[in-house]
């Protein structure tokens, strides 16, 4: 399962344009011959599902990191957004 798991990942990494190492807060889950996986980047939110049998990525979306959270990795002297 976990080699199963490290190939959803890099089949995720290639259909996103982005390294394994850009890849944080991955979350994979298994439902009827489909992994979901969830992860985030330093701009972007991906949300995936990867057949089982063939690892292609079947279904994707993608949206950029709200602003909000984005400020709140900021130091505090750099949210002021006005």
């Amino acid at each position: 399962m976990n080699n199963k798991k490290n190939m959803v990942i890099w089949a995720a990494a290639k259909e996103a344009g982005v390294t394994e190492k850009e890849m944080k807060d991955i979350i994979i889950t298994y439902k009827d011959g489909f992994y979901e996986i969830e992860f985030s980047t330093e701009w972007m939110l991906y949300d995936m599902f990867v057949d089982y049998d063939s690892m292609e990525v079947m279904g994707i979306d993608y949206r950029p990191v709200p602003v909000n959270t984005l400020l709140a990795s900021l130091p505090e002297s750099g949210q002021d957004a006005s």
